[in-house]
C-alpha cells in the first residue's frame, strides 16, 4: 500500500510547483495526488503538502484589507484538509502560502503585503536564491536543515503578523519577516520560501525526506 500524500493546489496554475515537488517526492518513493477545489477530496490522507499560489483571503483570518487576488473556495478546501490531517496524526507540510495557511489553522493573522511594512531593508523577490535566512537554533527546522543559515528564494508578499496557537518561529530574514514555523510536538512545518525550486540543494531536499519519513501507514 503506497503513501498516499495530498498536494494541494489552485484550479489555475499551480502546476510548475506540483510538477518539481512530485519530483523531489519521487526520491523517497512517493507518487503524490495533487488536489484542487474542483476535485473530490481523497477517502484517505497519509500526509497533506499545502503548496504556494495566490493570497489567502483576508476574511479566512478576521482581515478587512482587500487582495488583488485570493482563492475561497482553496482556503476553504486547505482548511478542511488540514483539519482532517490534524485529526488523524497526519504530517503536514507547507509552502510558501501553505505555510500561511497553517498559521491561519492555529488561529493566527497575516499581513495581507510586505510592501505596506515598514522594513530596514528592500524586501527581495526573485526565484532564485537571494534572501539571507537564519534557522533558529534547536528547533525541528534546525535539526533537519543542519545548517543555521541559508539563502532562498523569496516569491511571497503576504507575511505571518501573529503566530497560531502552539506554533513557533524557526526561521526569520534580514528584516524579522518570520520565514519558517512548526507545531511543537510533531511535524507540522512549514517555510516561506519555495524548497521545491531548489533540488540541487542537499538542505532543501532534506525537508522533504524528513516530512516523508513522519508518515504512517
Amino acid at each position: 500500500m503506497g503513501k498516499r500524500v495530498v498536494v494541494t493546489g489552485s484550479n489555475k496554475g499551480s502546476r510548475t510547483a506540483f510538477a518539481f515537488i512530485k519530483l523531489i517526492l519521487s526520491f523517497y518513493g512517493v507518487k503524490p495526488i495533487f488536489v484542487t477545489p474542483k476535485e473530490k477530496i481523497p477517502s484517505r490522507l497519509d500526509a497533506l503538502l499545502i503548496s504556494g499560489g495566490v493570497d489567502i483571503c483576508p476574511d479566512t483570518y478576521g482581515g478587512k484589507e482587500s487582495v488583488a487576488r485570493c482563492e475561497k473556495e482553496r482556503d476553504n478546501l486547505e482548511l478542511e484538509l488540514m483539519q482532517r490531517a490534524f485529526e488523524v496524526g497526519a504530517p503536514i507540510f507547507g509552502i510558501c502560502r501553505g505555510m500561511q495557511l497553517i498559521n491561519v489553522f492555529f488561529g493566527g493573522v497575516l499581513h495581507p503585503d510586505i510592501k505596506d511594512l515598514d522594513l530596514n531593508r528592500p524586501h527581495p523577490k526573485s526565484p532564485f536564491p537571494v534572501n539571507d535566512i537564519e534557522i533558529v537554533p534547536k528547533t525541528r527546522l534546525h535539526s533537519i536543515m543542519q545548517t543555521s543559515k541559508i539563502k532562498a528564494n523569496a516569491l511571497h508578499h503576504q507575511a505571518v503578523k501573529s503566530l497560531g496557537d502552539g506554533l513557533r518561529v524557526n526561521a526569520k530574514d534580514a528584516n524579522g519577516l518570520i520565514q519558517g514555523i512548526e507545531y511543537e510536538n510533531r511535524f507540522i512545518m512549514g517555510v516561506q520560501w519555495h524548497p521545491e525550486f531548489m533540488p540541487y540543494s542537499l538542505p532543501q531536499r532534506r525537508l522533504f525526506k524528513s516530512f516523508v519519513n513522519e508518515i504512517v501507514i
